[in-house]
């Protein structure tokens, strides 16, 4: 989304500077790390080629990794740029003044024909129904989930999920250990176990890190679930497995002999694998209480309320339908501005006129606008304040602690070259990284989704207009003495508004660099406004009553203009009255001459 500058202060700021800090830390350890596994590489390069390169190898992954890290922390603390057109819009913005709506359309939540059936359906969208079993569960334990953002609903559900393929792994486990231990594959199965072992370390690891690496701010509808279909599948692949990995080892036994398998077996023995399922298991439980937590003191936050302010009347006014169109367009939304800044308009208010028979018709006309988002500071306690920073430094702490076990790792591999170290413990610092890196990664997502959410408060309000209306002639100065004359043509509009508003706040995660607030805008709560209600009305009914009818001089010049003939008119219509008494006169003259001169 383009940066729009204006020099009124929207109030968004950068939420990231705290992890920022933190993270740059951690690269800046990371780095340390990294500069120290390449002096060693320098001092055992003398011992063993090797080894030496193979401890640069380390050092170049552990400083390219310190650097990244290093770098998203200092630009998380770094100025927010944020324009006038951000967030992000509900819905495609059909505004005159925002030319760069068509790059926020990746990104807006729902489409106009959404958000009015919302207003008028009282209904929120943004709640839709879990598919599955495991979230329907979920859902069902925790009713309030369902009025979270997407986030924070994923963030739960992956939880859940990663706990349910966690269940059926160990099933399967314990499926494989029956098969294997009770001689259905013969005696090769106490001996082939320990594999199976090393397989569930490495798929539950695997498995919590992509957990980790999911927990992201994407607002994604679906997340990934285990069907039965797909459960039965795995119950299935479990039983079948150690007859495979029988069959497999009895040929390789006659191909490669039975000392060299047997050896190779044996190796998966010592890493002791007990220890690292339930490792993982028990800072699993723990990483989740802590989330546990968050999501907790989040889901108390919600108040998920659908309400709006209507407004249904009827009014006989001499107004033109273009005039009220025209009002509404250009001074009443104008006039609910927050800011200056222009309202989101998501359907532009294109108004009809049908003429149906001379001098009458109807007509239409609707619009849906959003007034510019408010920031609304996230109400955020101790508590939860406390917990999501606790995580996000254990996490790091964490990451810090994988880092110093590949670290130790390297220099294991350089000692197995010299003969100082096996095989084994290599193995087991490997496992010990992947392990710290999973839960670290889990934390530090987490925790950056919860400083992401920001929250905001606008009005949106659907305008729909319609009525009927007739035109008649008015005439005034009609009188014979009148100067003047005025004809207008007066159109008498029966209006039937309806007016909906209601007051919405709004989530969307924000993130750093670039890309900050580009991400959907999800409606949580709708409240009534009644207050901004009355004030539409009024300014409509102002409107509507100081409307002229019938045309009048307001020229200072016309109205001098129109004096003066008035003036002269007068003095006509005295001219003319006073003939006729003069006539008069000279009649009972000459009639009263006639009677002297011929008496009767």
């Amino acid at each position: 989304m383009a940066f729009d500058y204006g020099s009124i202060d929207l109030g968004l700021k950068n939420p990231f500077k705290t992890e920022g800090k933190i993270t740059a830390a951690r690269g800046i350890v990371i780095i340390c790390l990294g500069v120290y596994a390449l002096f060693a590489a320098a001092s055992s390069v003398s011992h063993s080629t090797f080894s030496g390169w193979v401890m640069i190898l380390f050092a170049l992954g552990l400083l390219a990794s310190g650097i990244m890290t290093t770098y998203r922390g200092i630009s998380a603390t770094l100025k927010y740029f944020v324009g006038r057109n951000h967030p992000t819009s509900l819905a495609h913005n059909h505004s005159n003044t925002s030319e760069h709506a068509y790059q926020e359309d990746t990104y807006v939540a729902y489409s106009e024909g959404t958000i009015t059936d919302m207003l008028v359906g009282r209904k929120n969208a943004t709640f839709v129904e879990p598919k599955g079993f495991l979230a329907h569960t979920l859902h069902s334990i925790f009713p309030s989930l369902i009025y979270m953002p997407y986030p924070i609903r994923n963030l739960a559900q992956r939880l859940c999920a990663a706990w349910a393929n966690t269940a059926v792994a160990l099933l399967c486990y314990g499926l494989v250990a029956f098969i294997s231990l009770t001689g259905f594959i013969g005696i090769l199965g106490k001996q082939i176990f320990p594999v199976y072992s090393v397989v569930l370390t490495l798929g539950l690891m695997v498995m919590w890190i992509l957990t980790g690496l999911r927990l992201s701010r994407m607002a994604d509808t679906r997340v990934p679930r285990l069907s039965n279909s797909e459960f039965i599948r795995t119950l299935i692949a479990a039983a079948v497995l150690p007859v495979g990995i029988g069959l497999v080892l009895k040929l390789s036994m006659v191909v490669a002999g039975t000392t060299r398998v047997t050896n190779f077996i044996s190796y998966f023995s010592k890493l002791h694998n007990s220890v690292f399922i339930a490792a993982i298991i028990v800072g699993a439980a723990l990483v989740t209480l802590i989330l546990a937590l968050m999501l907790n003191k989040r889901l108390s936050l919600s108040n998920p309320k659908v309400e709006v302010s209507e407004l249904r009347e009827n009014w006989q006014e001499s107004v033109h339908p273009n005039e009220i169109f025209i009002n509404l367009d250009n001074l009443v939304m104008a006039n609910r501005r927050y800011k200056e800044v222009p309202n989101r308009v998501y359907k532009e208010l294109k108004p009809t006129l049908n003429e149906q028979v001379q001098a009458k018709g109807s007509f239409t006309g609707e619009t849906l606008q959003e007034v510019q988002p408010k920031y609304k500071e996230v109400e955020v306690d101790q508590a939860l304040n406390s917990t999501r920073i606790f995580s996000l430094i254990s996490g790091n702490l964490l990451l810090i602690g994988a880092a110093v076990a590949i670290l130790f790792s390297a220099l294991s591999i350089a000692g197995v070259v010299t003969g100082g170290h096996t095989v084994t413990k290599v193995t087991q610092l490997f496992f010990i990284a992947c392990i710290l890196n999973a839960l670290g990664s889990i934390l530090v997502n987490a925790s950056h989704l919860f400083f992401a959410e920001m929250m905001f408060e606008s009005n949106v309000m659907y305008l729909k207009v319609e009525g009927t209306f007739t035109e008649s002639k008015i005439s005034t100065g009609n009188s014979i003495h009148d100067s003047t004359r005025s004809e207008n043509i007066l159109v008498r509009s029966s209006i039937t508004p309806w007016i909906i508003v209601s007051r919405i706040v709004s989530s969307s995660f924000a993130s750093s660099g670039s890309n900050n607030l580009e991400h959907p805008r999800f409606i949580l709560e709708m409240h009534k406004n009644d207050h901004e209600l009355d004030s539409i009305r009024s300014d409509l009914i102002t409107f509507l009553k100081d409307r002229e009818s019938i045309a009048s001089i307001t020229s200072q010049r016309d109205l001098m203009n129109t004096s003066q003939i008035h003036e002269i008119n007068k003095q006509t219509r005295a001219q003319n009255t006073a003939i006729p008494h003069r006539e008069e006169e000279m009649g009972g003259y000459i009639r009263r001459q006639e009677e002297e001169e011929y008496p009767q």
